[in-house]
């Protein structure tokens, strides 16, 4: 949609759309050839208080960490550090995860990135860092993998814990600090972070039950960092992100040590398994297919009980969008939004 017909189409629809599915809070980033072309915000960030959604409004950005974390990951695969194909289980001594399944020790990068690990999505324990001391990690016992690594797509948070278990290994930086080191500054993310900080609770955007109705109290405050989900970002900084992956840049590192250049956010978004209706994963990112199997969207929807996320972008178009929503329905909201910024029906929302 044109630029300035798009603007007068949000100011009119978004409001409706966010009173029809009561969600409170709607805000909206578009980029174009790499930039920020527009950031527009509605609503509340608690109900029924005069509170409103600003660019500075914080979000718990649920699974849009997972991009941002396959991104720094993508880093470390760059600079040789670590191995698409390589089993995470020779990056360490003792099992990150135990069990007696021996499948586990056939899981790789490349799996993990792309949910083909077998790793159940959730369980009860987590092998993440300590706040105090990288050494202090510990496994989930036991673990049984859905199916065999590599066989079959099956969404899995716990299988990015494990990745960064491993990630953690080999930087020998707590996640919360080798992304700030890889990500948060170098895309001049500066309001996100990775660990909660209580003096940030103010600029939170609430949670809101499919009536439309605040918790009685925010539960997400996660004090270790995961690399699944525990990023807190504003929608002003995850724009930024988006710019990052569709940025053109062919120079070499020497000029951008951190930041990925064209080339590899190319072979980042390459489909992994076979798709099934036109719907396929890459490393980090869902894909949503053309007839020829290349990539027409990569996506990612963020899902947490009253917060609801969607972003998508198109390297081919140069565009991308993200949403965020602080409401149980905000998904229905989500999807005109995105028709409309791409001019394209996008039924990879029927899956989701």
């Amino acid at each position: 949609m044109e630029e300035k017909r798009f603007d007068k189409w949000l100011d009119a629809e978004v409001p409706y759309l966010a009173k029809e599915h009561k969600v409170p809070g709607v805000a909206i980033a578009v980029v174009r050839d790499a930039k920020v072309i527009y950031s527009w915000c509605w609503g509340f960030k608690c109900a029924n208080k005069e509170s409103p959604i600003t660019e500075h409004t914080l979000f718990e950005a649920a699974s849009l960490t997972k991009p941002v974390f396959a991104y720094a990951a993508y880093t470390l695969v760059r600079d040789k550090r670590l191995e698409l194909d390589r089993p995470l289980s020779e990056y360490h001594q003792e099992p990150a995860i135990k069990g007696d399944d021996e499948r586990i020790r056939k899981i790789t990068t490349r799996m993990v990135l792309s949910h083909t690990s077998g790793i159940p999505n959730k369980i009860t324990y987590r092998w993440v860092m300590t706040a105090s001391e990288i050494e202090a990690s510990y496994a989930p016992n036991p673990v049984k993998l859905e199916f065999e690594p590599g066989s079959n797509v099956r969404y899995s948070g716990e299988g990015y814990n494990y990745l960064q278990h491993i990630v953690e290994i080999i930087t020998g930086q707590r996640l919360d600090l080798f992304m700030k080191d890889i990500v948060l500054d170098p895309l001049d993310m500066k309001e996100s972070f990775f660990i909660w900080d209580d003096t940030k609770e103010a600029s939170v955007a609430l949670p809101h039950d499919e009536s439309g109705r605040a918790v009685n109290e925010w539960q997400w405050r996660s004090r270790q960092p995961m690399a699944a989900g525990s990023l807190v970002t504003n929608i002003n900084d995850y724009a930024k992100f988006l710019s990052a992956m569709l940025s053109n840049r062919k120079s070499d590192h020497s000029m951008y040590p951190k930041i990925l250049l064209t080339t590899e956010i190319d072979q980042m978004l390459q489909p992994q398994f076979k798709p099934k209706e036109g719907i396929s994963c890459s490393l980090g990112w869902g894909l949503d297919l053309d007839e020829q199997q290349t990539e027409r969207f990569f996506w990612q929807a963020g899902d947490s009980p009253g917060i609801k996320h969607f972003t998508a972008g198109s390297r081919s178009r140069r565009e991308a969008v993200v949403i965020l929503t602080n409401g149980q329905n905000g998904l229905k909201v989500c999807r005109p939004i995105v028709e409309a910024a791409f001019r394209v029906n996008m039924k990879l929302f029927d899956h989701i």
